[in-house]
């Protein structure tokens, strides 16, 4: 038995989440078409009779412009050291830029083995994918300062193409002769915190563009019963206008909201669901740190 642990990391969007969902069979982390979406580092393991192999999901890279935005950069830099390996995602359907050269560059100076998955061939097709391969190619051969990339693989979250050979060149990079989590378990997170990301998810998809960077979750209430989950929950926000957003005409998509999330916990749980949600009002909360931990986000 073989264990270690994979960090994915990425600029935002090109599909980190959805990449780690699929290596482990189980969705672990919420995806929406939002940036910024992933906030945590959030572990997802996978246990095999051959392997234990703990993938951890991060936020995008990005330049960042409030408190949450440097904890989010501390996350993911943190997790990238912490590593036995590293999987940078490509978004395969944008052109591969400047930016993402950089990226995988600057993580070839570390000792952490790199892999590069270049994602979304379902929608890229090759036309667009070999472009990408064909810039990446000299980083597939060591130079001064620097390694190589040990693999890149395209691959689709939505078809599966090519995770299966991902997962077993991966598989090659563990070391370590110790189980890290009991069999079973497909998550370090507890049960109340994805339940609140789920609520998180639920709220970024339905809700407009300019509120979600704004939007944080706090679970108060968690009791979990026999048969059912029984959940009180504030949704958080930056400003008045964007909390009658969330309320929605006669509490028209707070309604709608709850009732994503309901289903999406019950989904998780295989329990009936009880959910009340609220929504309050914590003005510029991202720049605060006496808010952001209230929110999970800091010690």
């Amino acid at each position: 038995m073989k264990s270690g642990f994979i960090a994915i990391i990425g600029r935002p969007n090109a599909g980190k989440s959805s990449l780690t969902n699929c290596l482990t069979g189980e969705k672990i982390s919420i995806v929406t078409p939002k940036p910024q979406t992933t906030r945590d580092a959030v572990r997802a393991i996978l246990t095999t009779d051959r392997y234990q192999m703990i993938f951890v999901d991060t936020p995008g890279l990005l330049k960042p412009r409030t408190e949450l935005g440097r904890y989010m950069s501390r996350e993911t830099d943190v997790s990238s050291r912490d590593a036995d390996a590293l999987v940078i995602v490509i978004d395969g359907s944008r052109p591969f830029g400047k930016k993402d050269y950089e990226l995988i560059e600057s993580r070839l100076k570390s000792a952490v083995p790199v892999y590069v998955a270049v994602n979304k061939t379902d929608i890229a097709g090759y036309e667009k994918i070999y472009p990408i391969l064909a810039e990446l190619a000299p980083l597939t051969k060591e130079a001064d300062g620097r390694r190589a990339i040990r693999e890149i693989v395209p691959v689709s979250c939505v078809t599966g193409e090519n995770v299966d050979v991902l997962r077993e060149c991966l598989a090659g990079e563990l070391k370590d002769e110790v189980m890290y989590y009991p069999e079973g378990d497909v998550t370090d997170r507890p049960v109340r915190y994805v339940a609140g990301e789920i609520i998180r998810e639920k709220a970024l998809l339905l809700l407009q563009d300019e509120v979600p960077h704004g939007v944080g979750i706090i679970v108060g209430a968690y009791e979990d019963k026999k048969d059912s989950v029984y959940i009180e929950a504030d949704i958080v926000c930056e400003r008045e206008s964007h909390k009658r957003i969330i309320i929605g005409d006669g509490g028209s998509m707070i309604k709608r909201i709850g009732r994503a999330a309901r289903i999406g916990i019950a989904e998780m749980t295989g329990k009936s669901v009880y959910l009340k949600l609220f929504v309050k009002v914590r003005e510029d909360w991202r720049n605060k740190r006496n808010y952001m931990r209230d929110l999970g986000y800091g010690e």
